[in-house]
């Protein structure tokens, strides 16, 4: 055996020499560094810089840099409130467009038992799923409720609009925070759940948000993303120029010269044909969008909650499917307007859309995540990546096995005809490269991510490049799938047999 010299032979001075070396004190699998990257919109009172990546760990702080009442603020929260313990949650403040305009829409007050309210009751809106209520009596007026909930409004900071009178008795016009198209998914209605009644006679008239436009630019933020990797990255924009530039970026993060992946997860409310008009647009294994209809929770909000949800459930088991995660805070729409699962669900999930799982209470929990890949470039259908699962498998199965090699084998030598590793001796070669293959599936073996040892072996191809400093190696990992139907064959006997 010959070991190693630590200190040069020319040295001859006596001396006790003892290095430590760290580099297989950690063995057995590691958790990947995760983080949830938020893009979006701040306001003038968030001191965060556009187009800069900033942590944000406590609501404080992210109050102080995306301003209450905010689009980016409100994705924190909801991002927050279903992350697991440990995901680090930071924010690309992205300016609106120059120009811009807001969202707005004017509610008509209308009493028509008289000139006052012949009942009592109370007075409701739901803005972006947060209540609104004043109490309204026997001496109040369309335009003294209009006037009650104008202040109402604007005495709840959180809210993304801001209320003022209208042009004429009864009317308050709410106007979106911040510019652009985004706001005219801000929903407001009123009566929504079962027990909502308002006073006979009165009633509110509330078109949908809308005349936002002006759509924002992301592409400086992508600049500013640029060595700096997110694994869940929440994309409220869903233009089609935003888009092609998110899913460009993604792919070139998923590359193997680059391996910085992330995926992106976006929320699109609409009917069926909208949706399936906007999916015919995207094909990106690196995007997961949340399918939504007619729901009180602003799309950003619900893409901010499933990308905290699956980040959260992918650092326990990348390969676990995302089913029956509860969305914590999510208010779904009235009972009877959500999607027939079995019919327009599934027509969702072909295309490349998740709808979420509705309960009677309106909460909402994932059902099933695909990517909005579904062709190859050819134009054949390709299931290949549709499963976000294996995905986020083969994202954490290549980070590593790129850290073992990183942290326990750099500064070998290599050697092209040494059968055996030397004992003692650095040296790399293809008998060692297969038995840390070898080790490392069974380590993911055993926790419950690949399987088939067998075909593995018998797959696994290593090459040593001596002249060019190069081991290469081909490998066919057996994936652990996830388990979404049963099939049951019941053949019943009536009687004797």
């Amino acid at each position: 055996m010959s070991l190693t010299n630590l200190l040069s032979l020319n040295f001859l001075v006596p001396f006790v020499a003892h290095k430590i070396d760290f580099s297989k004190s950690v063995r057995g699998l590691r958790g990947m560094p995760r983080r949830l990257l938020l893009i979006g919109h701040k306001l003038a009172a968030g001191n965060a810089q556009n187009n800069t990546v900033v942590e944000a760990l406590t609501e404080s702080t992210a109050v102080a840099l995306a301003g209450e009442g905010s689009m980016l603020l409100a994705m924190w929260r909801a991002a927050k409130a279903n992350a697991g313990l440990g995901l680090p949650i930071d924010m690309i403040a992205i300016p609106t467009a120059v120009g811009a305009t807001a969202a707005s829409t004017t509610i008509v007050v209308n009493n028509s038992g008289g000139a006052t309210l012949a009942y009592t009751g109370d007075v409701m809106l739901y803005i972006g799923g947060t209540r609104v209520a004043v109490a309204a009596n026997t001496s109040d007026t369309a335009a003294s409720i209009a006037t009650k909930l104008i202040a109402a409004v604007n005495a709840i900071a959180s809210l993304p609009v801001t209320a003022a009178a209208g042009g004429s008795a009864g009317q308050l016009v709410l106007t979106a925070k911040w510019g652009g198209p985004s706001g005219n998914l801000i929903d407001v209605r009123s009566t929504h759940y079962a027990d909502d009644m308002l006073p006979a006679g009165l009633t509110l008239t509330i078109p949908a948000m809308s005349g936002g436009a002006g759509a924002p630019d992301i592409s400086a933020a992508i600049t500013a993303m640029r060595g700096y990797r997110a694994t869940e990255i929440v994309m409220p924009f869903t233009d089609s120029a935003n888009m092609v530039a998110l899913e460009a970026e993604a792919e070139l993060r998923w590359g193997h010269n680059n391996m910085s992946d992330g995926q992106v997860v976006t929320a699109v409310r609409g009917t069926l044909a909208e949706l399936t008009t906007w999916l015919s647009s995207r094909n990106s294994r690196q995007v997961h969008t949340i399918a939504t209809k007619a729901d009180m929770t602003s799309p950003w909000e619900t893409a901010a909650m499933a990308g905290a949800a699956i980040e959260t459930s992918a650092s326990t088991d990348p390969a676990l499917p995302y089913t029956d995660i509860v969305l914590s805070g999510y208010k779904g729409p009235r009972r009877g307007q959500h999607w027939d699962l079995l019919d327009e669900g599934n027509a969702l999930l072909v295309a490349g859309a998740s709808p979420l799982s509705i309960g009677q209470d309106g909460t909402g929990a994932l059902l099933r995540v695909v990517t909005n890949y579904t062709q190859n470039p050819a134009g054949a259908d390709d299931p290949s990546t549709r499963e976000l699962a294996w995905v986020k498998t083969m994202s954490y199965y290549r980070w590593f096995t790129i850290t073992e090699y990183a942290t326990k084998y750099r500064g070998f030598k290599l050697a092209e005809y040494i059968t055996d590793p030397i004992p003692g001796q650095k040296i790399m070669t293809a008998e060692l490269v297969e038995e840390i293959q070898l080790g490392n599936y069974m380590t993911l073996m055993n926790a419950g991510l690949v399987q088939n040892l067998e075909h593995y072996k018998e797959s696994l191809i290593v090459e040593i490049d001596g002249p060019n400093g190069k081991v290469k190696l081909q490998e066919e990992p057996v994936l652990v799938t996830q388990h979404y139907q049963t099939e049951i064959s019941s053949y019943p006997i009536a009687g004797r047999v």
